[in-house]
């Protein structure tokens, strides 16, 4: 009887020792798995930060040529190459446009993916959806390119944000700074060329820098 009640003792202290060291691996498990966890989520936060001096932390309203409502955070996640200019210019508009379309063609339809073309308009009383839809057919634009347009204080904003001198004629006009802006993802200016039918080196290397990221 002795021996029996010994033999049960052994095999219960097996049985708590097992089961303590199981116990313990999956704590650990638990705590490897909610570290994990915690690193995922930090990443997330980062690569969704919008940085103070973005361009996407502007929040007034936009019109596409299609007539869409829009906010300047929805060209977020792509590579942004942008221009100021009016539907009705018949001088330097229609260069800069020959200038991006230059600079288009530098890259293969796999790059461009990642790239999209912005015209932002400085004349929004003409500058209709439907006239920006006239305009875009006119020079061919492909659906990679959006024209907006929105109210006298918003494009103000945006040509002060973007360093664009605009200034209203009597004869309907504008003279305005011929720019082109490569803008990253995060909504940052990281390029201008600055005049018309300049050599666009500059800011196809700088695109592709921001390709490579």
């Amino acid at each position: 009887m002795k021996n029996i009640v010994n033999s049960f003792i052994v095999c219960l202290g097996s049985f708590i020792i097992v089961a303590c060291h199981d116990g313990k691996k999956i704590e650990n498990d638990l705590e490897e798995k909610e570290c994990c966890k915690k690193e995922t989520n930090t990443n997330v936060e980062i690569s969704n930060e919008i940085p103070e001096e973005s361009l996407f932390n502007l929040t007034s309203d936009w019109k596409t040529q299609e007539n869409k409502s829009i906010k300047i955070q929805s060209f977020q996640n792509k590579i942004t190459i942008a221009a100021m200019v009016f539907t009705h210019c018949e001088g330097a508009c229609p260069r800069i446009v020959a200038d991006i379309q230059r600079i288009e063609k530098s890259f293969t339809p796999e790059e461009l993916k990642s790239i999209q073309f912005l015209l932002i308009s400085m004349d929004p009383e003409r500058d209709t959806p439907e006239r920006c839809r006239e305009f875009a057919k006119e020079y061919q634009l492909n659906t990679n390119w959006t024209l907006i347009s929105s109210s006298e204080d918003a494009t103000i904003e945006m040509a002060n944000v973007l360093n664009v001198k605009v200034k209203k004629l009597s004869s309907g006009g504008f003279d305005h700074s011929n720019t082109i802006h490569v803008i990253n993802q995060q909504g940052l200016i990281t390029y201008q060329q600055n005049g018309l039918e300049q050599e666009p080196e500059g800011t196809i290397e700088s695109v592709r820098d921001l390709l490579k990221k």
